[in-house]
């Protein structure tokens, strides 16, 4: 339970302070392993912030530390606050797929278990996700880009566009947006997710706490966020303005309570649970992108849909779908390399990918930024502003359900 709720180094600080009781003992016996695999995670985590905030200076693209790496500064110990990869956030499409690049220079591969994707929103500015899998010795980078944070099916969270170049954690208040987005796309609650908003609720106005409420009812996490609150104010001690806030965050809620999902051993029976509710939430989402009930209804059941199905990129004799982003059509990126081994080599080519590194530190090759952009209706190139004529930094295939076809890669490979 400790591992599940990402309090593996909090529960051994604790520990620590409760005497030599045989109990205690043999629970830091059994959390050794894990806390020794933690900090060899925050090593790399250090490392990958390290680069990531020497290649942004390098670009001039100002980059948000969020999610743990804001949560992290509230903590009396950086290290207690328990991460898996690097989330960043930065403005735009094109800043994200520059700051890839940079990347695959020094050694990070884009990652298969989560492959680039894009959103619109109901302006059509796209938004999205790329995460990259870092090199021996460097945690995972995992870039959110646009105007928001992506929750659920069709929620996104407002994020300030960065003010710097360089790596900076994002403000703990305008962090809960990300904070909250994540926890309530998992659907449960943990101990992390407690504490991340105990530590800002301290810090909150009046006015702050009815804009966090609004953007969460807006992307129908007021449920989510009211079931945190309860449980904050339910197993911590609080003061009075903690109290205050996280007493207005439980009442926000514009619906019923949600029966809070607790981060537990059981935690794979609620994957039903999470399926139902991100397609429930799907409607009252969409109503941010239209009025038509039916098209509120096709977000609910292409909800449904899609976070049923076990998606993984795969060959289909079948015809594409249509690839234009949409607030709630994710565009998947799949590399062309990476397409052709599927089409080769089946699963093992999936498994056996070599990556996609460039070949060359990204401090010897021409600086700047990207072009991103749409040739036919079969890949999508990334070049860097100043590559050789012809060169393709990146040259992808475009799918909404992971679906290729031998036609799609020949004519992505030839154009």
């Amino acid at each position: 339970m400790i591992r599940r709720n990402r309090a593996v180094l909090l529960a051994e600080s604790a520990l620590r302070r409760c005497g030599n009781h045989p109990v205690v003992t043999e629970l830091l016996a059994e959390l050794a392993p894990l806390s020794a695999e933690r900090r060899r995670r925050s090593a790399t985590i250090d490392r990958s912030c390290a680069l990531l905030d020497e290649l942004a200076r390098g670009l001039g693209v100002g980059v948000w530390g969020i999610k743990g790496l804001s949560s992290r500064v509230g903590y009396p110990e950086p290290a207690l606050r328990e991460m898996r990869d690097v989330d960043v956030s930065v403005h735009g499409r094109d800043e994200a797929f520059a700051l890839a690049r940079a990347l695959r220079g020094h050694g990070f591969v884009t990652d298969t278990g989560e492959l680039p994707w894009l959103k619109a929103d109901r302006h059509g500015v796209p938004y999205g996700q790329y995460k990259l899998t870092g090199p021996d010795g460097f945690a995972a980078i995992d870039l959110h880009f646009g105007p928001g944070y992506s929750t659920g099916h069709c929620g996104l969270l407002p994020v300030p566009p960065p003010t710097a170049p360089g790596l900076t954690p994002l403000p703990q208040v305008d962090n809960l947006r990300p904070m909250l987005g994540n926890s309530g796309g998992d659907i449960h609650i943990t101990v992390k997710d407690v504490n991340d908003l105990w530590v800002v609720a301290g810090a909150m106005s009046d006015d702050e706490a009815a804009a966090v409420v609004a953007d969460a009812r807006a992307a129908a996490l007021d449920g989510h966020l009211a079931a945190i609150a309860g449980v904050a104010l339910s197993v911590s001690r609080v003061d009075e303005r903690r109290r205050e806030v996280l007493s207005a965050f439980a009442g926000g809620r514009e619906r019923r309570a949600e029966r809070p999902v607790l981060a537990t051993g059981l935690m794979r029976r609620t994957s039903r649970v999470r399926v139902l509710r991100t397609a429930t939430r799907a409607y009252r989402q969409a109503g941010a992108h239209t009025d038509s009930v039916a098209l509120r209804v096709w977000a609910v059941l292409s909800a449904l849909a899609y976070y049923s199905v076990p998606l993984r990129p795969r060959l289909t004799p079948l015809p594409p779908v249509r690839s234009t982003p949409r607030p709630w059509r994710c565009v998947r990126l799949v590399p062309l390399s990476l397409a052709r081994d599927l089409a080769e080599r089946g699963e093992a080519g999936l498994r056996d990918w070599a990556g996609d590194a460039l070949p060359e530190p990204a401090a010897s090759r021409a600086p700047g930024g990207v072009r991103f952009r749409r040739v036919g209706t079969g890949q999508v190139v990334v070049d860097g502003d100043g590559d050789r004529d012809g060169h393709r930094d990146a040259v992808f295939i475009p799918t909404v359900w992971f679906l290729l076809s031998r036609p799609m890669i020949r004519r992505a490979g030839a154009q």
